[in-house]
């Protein structure tokens, strides 16, 4: 079902506004984590639970879509949003850590799930040579939050208190329910979806398969370096401490750019070699970004890029995962969704085994070394001649 032409842009707005709110609901804390640790009285490593807590909470997405898989994609994209909100409110108003970690939780699985039938629901809705770009404008809301939210909680911490924050986060939710309210088109799943066994036959046909694996490698470094992103700039280069700020605001203009690049290219050239030569660059700029360790300018040039490129691999695995699955699998979308979330936790756990038994210089080779594996997995996919109709029509 294609949307009346006047509400497409406003259309698209919500959605990327909600996007935003939402991921900055997810990276709250980040900024943060000092002020809540003193304002709660607990470690350092309890309060930063409260973002873990949060991404644990995405594995249970795919069950969640499943489960509700036959209510018209419309009105479950609204109920997945409301309860985002609803526990959003609770975690604003609990004086209960353990409540709060479970609110948390909460969160996690319904925006995560309402993410991924954001995703699915713009791929329905747009034409085939528009996919690409409609994907990637959504996902600038993450981007943007990163860019702008995230210094912006730093800078708003000293005037308001964290639930402060958060109540405006969720203002900002129940504006964009109502909106969507008005805006969705009433679209059914019923009849349009795939049933269970089929999706995970379909999980093993060799375009999907190899989709999700890249996704959980490719996430896994990209979650190594950028979880000790600021640690990393400081250690190495403690004169920019005192820029970290700009550097947060940098790091988040290079991923909206990246992000925004990697909507066009899968547009041009197709998500699958888009995908490949984005990878090949990643892993060249992190053998880059170590040999430049010196260079304090350079070196940070480098991180940037590699921000840029870590964003529009990305676009390309959550727009890949859409069109080989035709846009009728929520289930796999969200089962891809949630593995991203889990490898970044796998990642950022490596890194710490890293700087644990070497120095934070080294967290880098984790990059490497998945970047480097995704080619190879990449290579057979590329080759691949079948198109995803005949692959279908072998599952049914």
């Amino acid at each position: 079902m294609k949307l009346k032409k006047e509400f497409t842009s406003l259309l698209m707005i919500v959605f990327v506004i909600i996007n935003f709110v939402l991921s900055l609901s997810g990276t709250l804390f980040n900024g943060i984590l000092d002020h809540i640790a003193k304002l709660l009285q607990i470690s350092v490593a309890s309060t930063g639970s409260l973002t873990s807590f949060y991404a644990y909470g995405a594995i249970g997405a795919p069950v969640l879509v499943f489960a509700f898989g036959q209510i018209k994609r419309a009105t479950l994209l609204k109920g997945t949003l409301f309860f985002t909100l609803l526990f959003g409110i609770l975690s604003i108003y609990t004086k209960s850590f353990p409540v709060l970690l479970f609110a948390r939780f909460m969160s996690g699985l319904f925006a995560t799930a309402y993410n991924v039938l954001a995703t699915t629901t713009i791929a329905a809705l747009s034409s085939e040579d528009k996919v690409g770009r409609n994907i990637a404008l959504l996902i600038t809301g993450a981007s943007a939050s990163l860019m702008v939210g995230v210094p912006l909680c730093r800078i708003l911490i000293e005037y308001l208190a964290w639930q402060t924050i958060y109540l405006i986060l969720v203002i900002f939710m129940i504006i964009g329910l109502l909106l969507l309210n008005f805006l969705l088109p009433d679209i059914k799943t019923h009849g349009d979806s795939i049933h269970l066994k089929k999706e995970l036959s379909m999980l093993f046909s060799k375009k999907v398969f190899s989709i999700v694996m890249i996704s959980f490698i490719a996430f896994a470094g990209y979650g190594a370096f950028y979880t000790y992103l600021t640690p990393y700039l400081v250690a190495m280069f403690p004169q920019v401490e005192q820029y970290t700020s700009l550097l947060l605001v940098l790091v988040g203009a290079f991923a909206l750019f990246g992000n925004y690049i990697g909507g066009i290219f899968c547009d041009k050239i197709g998500f699958k070699k888009a995908l490949f030569f984005g990878t090949v660059i990643q892993l060249f700029i992190g053998i880059l970004i170590f040999i430049t360790q010196n260079s304090t300018f350079i070196n940070i040039v480098f991180v940037m890029v590699w921000m840029l490129v870590g964003w529009f691999i990305g676009l390309q695995l959550n727009t890949g995962i859409n069109i080989v699955t035709q846009n009728k699998s929520s289930f796999l979308v969200s089962l891809n969704g949630s593995i991203i979330q889990f490898s970044q936790a796998i990642g950022a756990s490596m890194a710490a085994l890293v700087i644990a038994n070497t120095e934070i210089s080294f967290i880098i080779f984790v990059s490497i070394f998945t970047s480097a594996l995704s080619v190879v997995l990449l290579i057979p996919l590329l080759n691949k001649k079948e198109n995803q109709s005949s692959v279908l029509a072998k599952q049914a």
